[in-house]
């Protein structure tokens, strides 16, 4: 009974890397028509790099998963939650506040990629953030809004910086707002 349980909890695993397997086949197909110096990777390889850290890490918990100690039983997520829980913290049970915060995370993903083209990538990609953690639960306003801004320079800065990747700069004030941030971050 014991591999059987295992067995089942690397399915999830072992479904991602199939994915991470067949997208890296879809992203052997990119054709980036840049020509980058010795000095830089082109946009072709960022997919690739991903896909083969999803697949890296899929492995790794495969493996953990197989072969881990008796000792340590492999304990099922929401139960580990529950152990993890205080007693401020909303309860693990309540399944239908978590329904909500689900749709309500995968609607601020929706609305992200929706208002990126108008907001450009910095503002939307702040908002995102911010209201992520506000749905997750974090209720420092100023923390949250401190850390949305930071996060958005950051992922600026790796996407402009380092991956070279071209980022929606939004219309009207966003597109000025997007344009001060990449001379901010050097990018422009």
């Amino acid at each position: 009974m014991a591999m059987r349980a295992r067995l089942i909890s690397i399915l999830p695993h072992s479904t991602l890397l199939l994915v991470a397997a067949l997208l890296y086949l879809a992203a052997l197909q990119i054709e980036a028509p840049v020509r980058m110096s010795a000095t830089h990777i082109g946009p072709a390889a960022w997919p690739k790099f991903i896909l083969g850290c999803m697949a890296l890490l899929c492995c790794y918990e495969i493996i953990k998963r197989l072969f881990a100690s008796p000792k340590a039983p492999i304990t099922p997520l929401p139960k580990r939650a529950e152990a993890m829980a205080d007693e401020d913290s909303v309860p693990v049970h309540d399944a239908p506040a978590y329904t909500v915060k689900l749709f309500t995370g995968f609607a601020l993903m929706v609305g992200f990629v929706l208002s990126a083209p108008y907001l450009g990538f910095f503002a939307a990609t702040s908002i995102f953030l911010g209201g992520f953690a506000w749905v997750g639960g974090f209720r420092k306003p100023f923390l949250a809004v401190l850390i949305a801004v930071v996060g958005a320079t950051t992922l600026l800065l790796m996407f402009m910086r380092i991956a070279y990747v071209s980022l929606p700069l939004g219309v009207g004030p966003f597109h000025a707002l997007s344009t001060l941030m990449l001379r901010t971050v050097g990018a422009l």
